[in-house]
């Protein structure tokens, strides 16, 4: 009790009072000598007068380990631990029917809410994934335009058509486009983007200058770029939907030895302190990647304890930062 009181830094008498209350929920046996152990389940549910725990655990599903992810989990972990949420994160592995077998294992095991953040899957009817007593947690879906129900989206449209665009600005008639499989909902709005901004500066968008890859990875990144470089008639510029893809277009580009971005423009799509440590520094259309991880665990926290909101989709603006691998700008629109 003491080393527990310690890690979660707080008085080892109220570890005390939660053990006691666990034990009166019959959920653990304290035996003097042994120990604290948890008590077997029931076969059904536990004891109907046990009382509610209330905000206690969620999970987040994500589709890979990719960097990305990184501050919109840390958002989501700073407004849990505020509200004395623990958060299991789930790595699917962009795999949708690995999701779903996964939210099947959670549902029973008593996860009060789930945050799904790019996953594919969880297409089943809801009975398929009721627990015992038929009850299901509230789901917010995190980037993914084709839910519905309470979903927080980035403007993937919107990221899509202001790199494009601002190539375009910068006198480049062929601008290519690095992209994950353009299946993946998030996925198709960026390129929607990007096709809109051509054809809204006089170009119609040109297959060969569509590089899709299987997966946001470095490597990927340099094999979308190594066969745009390939065709006919190469882009001076190129658009990579995702950070990593930008680094590792970056990374051959610079293998190839082509000056960036004199011989080839780059722009990548989300942000984050790596795209300014490498050389040229990497111009970005940020995300409010924090922020969304935030509003979803607020919004699940609320659905956890019962307040009444009307499902709803919310859109989060996007930016485009300004730096050297694009090309020259004056002072004023430097990032």
């Amino acid at each position: 009790m003491r080393d527990l009181a310690a890690q979660l830094g707080v008085n080892v008498n109220t570890i005390r009072a939660a053990y006691a209350e666990l034990e009166r929920d019959r959920l653990v046996r304290t035996r003097h000598g042994v120990g604290t152990v948890v008590q077997a389940a029931p076969p059904a549910r536990l004891p109907a007068g046990i009382r509610p725990l209330g905000v206690n655990t969620v999970a987040v599903l994500v589709a890979g380990l990719n960097p990305f992810y990184l501050a919109l989990l840390r958002g989501i972990e700073e407004t849990a631990a505020e509200q004395g949420t623990l958060v299991l994160i789930v790595d699917t592995r962009d795999s949708p029917s690995l999701a779903e077998a996964l939210l099947r294992r959670l549902i029973p095991r008593g996860v009060d809410g789930v945050i799904a953040v790019s996953v594919g899957g969880l297409d089943k009817q809801p009975e398929s994934r009721e627990t015992d007593d038929g009850r299901l947690p509230p789901i917010v879906y995190v980037d993914q335009p084709d839910r519905k129900g309470h979903v927080l989206l980035f403007d993937g449209h919107a990221a899509g058509y202001a790199a494009a665009h601002h190539l375009r600005e910068h006198g480049h008639e062929r601008v290519g486009i690095i992209t994950a499989p353009r299946s993946s909902p998030n996925v198709a709005e960026v390129y929607r983007g990007y096709v809109d901004a051509l054809q809204g500066t006089g170009r119609q968008p040109d297959p060969s200058l569509v590089a899709e890859v299987d997966a946001f990875t470095i490597e990927n990144g340099g094999l979308g770029l190594a066969h745009l470089l390939e065709q006919d008639y190469p882009p001076s510029a190129v658009f990579a939907a995702g950070e990593v893809l930008a680094l590792g277009a970056l990374k051959e580009a610079q293998a190839r030895q082509l000056d960036v971005p004199a011989q080839l423009a780059l722009c990548g799509y989300t942000d984050s302190p790596t795209a300014t440590l490498v050389q040229p520094p990497l111009t970005m259309v940020a995300v409010p990647a924090h922020e969304i991880g935030t509003r979803a665990m607020q919004r699940l926290a609320d659905l956890i304890q019962g307040k009444t909101i009307r499902p709803r989709r919310t859109t989060l603006p996007v930016e485009l930062i300004l730096r050297d691998s694009c090309g020259h700008h004056s002072p004023v629109r430097q990032a």
